[in-house]
């Protein structure tokens, strides 16, 4: 083999293997030694959601919520707990009119992971709707979410 072919495999392995690993938004690997919340959110609206707060008192960001999700767009944050029982986020965002969208994701091993709290507030709470779904539980749980127009 020759210089060039050699270099060429060798970008190609790299590459490959880049593209193979597990890994966040972030490029960081999602720690195993506690429970890890992922939510997926999906801004199905035709106005932005700006980060109004986020609330992780029994754990750390590892994709911290986006300060703001656009129109069609979607974001995942994920947190890791360090109470491997289990622990909870809330990640709230303001939209046009008033209105709020709160997020709740509740991972504990005494019960299902739930969305528990999840809602519209706000004066024009009758604006927007919010459709939690959650796909695996404790200990990674993995949810989506939908804000839409009712």
């Amino acid at each position: 083999m020759n210089h060039r072919t050699r270099a060429f495999a060798a970008a190609v392995v790299a590459a490959v293997l880049a593209l193979a690993a597990p890994s966040t938004a972030l490029g960081d690997e999602l720690p195993t030694d506690g429970p890890t919340i992922t939510i997926t959110i999906t801004n199905d609206t035709d106005a932005p959601m700006v980060l109004a707060g986020k609330c992780n008192p029994y754990g750390r960001w590892i994709d911290e919520p986006a300060a703001v999700v656009s129109a069609r767009a979607s974001e995942t944050v994920t947190a890791v707990g360090s109470d491997r029982r289990g622990f909870g986020v809330q990640v709230s965002y303001t939209m046009p009119g008033e209105a709020s969208v709160v997020l709740m994701a509740n991972d504990f091993g005494t019960g299902p992971a739930n969305p528990d709290g999840t809602r519209v507030a706000g004066a024009n709470r009758h604006g927007y709707s919010v459709e939690p779904n959650v796909d695996t539980g404790y200990p990674f749980m993995t949810m989506n979410v939908v804000v839409a127009r009712p």
